[in-house]
């Protein structure tokens, strides 16, 4: 009895360090576009999950953007997913607000040179990667975005026109 007591505490011993590290992380979808399910990206808009294993953390939405903007990883090339390069997304995120079901994308005015491409007819499908990536989580089923809390300068500057969300969402205020 005592030997089984002792062999079981070993045991627990060695696994209590695999369960306290996989306690620390946690797994989430990284929506991007991908060559090989979608080839010469006839639809733009079409995303693709790949998964991330990343540190666990409350602001889960923002991390996922992060690992996002980061850039698809040398295996997921292999696979054939597509993103933006890195060094455009770097730091354009200036902040991430998450209420009442909606995500209010706030970027800083570094977008514009950045990511001016994203103005296209096709180059708009880099947001669909973001409304993917976000709209994994259960409290999110609506993006809302903005540059430097104007959402009227963001859909002017895609040539959407007007916000085409209700005005309480385009408001600045959810932004800050």
């Amino acid at each position: 009895m005592i030997k089984g007591l002792l062999i079981f505490a070993v045991v627990l011993a060695g696994v209590s360090p695999i369960i306290g590290q996989a306690r620390d992380t946690m797994t989430i979808r990284v929506y991007f576009h991908n060559e090989k399910f979608n080839p010469n990206q006839i639809d733009c808009t079409k995303v693709f999950p790949t998964t991330r294993t990343i540190p666990r953390t409350k602001a889960v939405a923002r991390a996922a953007l992060e690992e996002l903007f980061k850039g698809v990883t040398p295996e997921e090339e292999r696979n054939e997913f597509i993103s933006y390069p890195p060094e455009n997304t770097k730091d354009i995120l200036k902040s991430l607000k998450v209420k009442r079901g909606a995500a209010f994308v706030n970027f800083n005015s570094s977008v514009y040179e950045k990511l001016a491409n994203t103005t296209s007819s096709c180059g708009s499908g880099f947001y669909s990667t973001i409304d993917a990536t976000l709209k994994q989580f259960p409290t999110i089923k609506t993006v809302v975005y903005a540059i430097e809390e104007s959402s009227a300068d963001f859909y002017d500057w895609q040539q959407v026109g007007e916000c085409p969300h209700p005005k309480r969402l385009c408001a600045a205020s959810n932004f800050k």
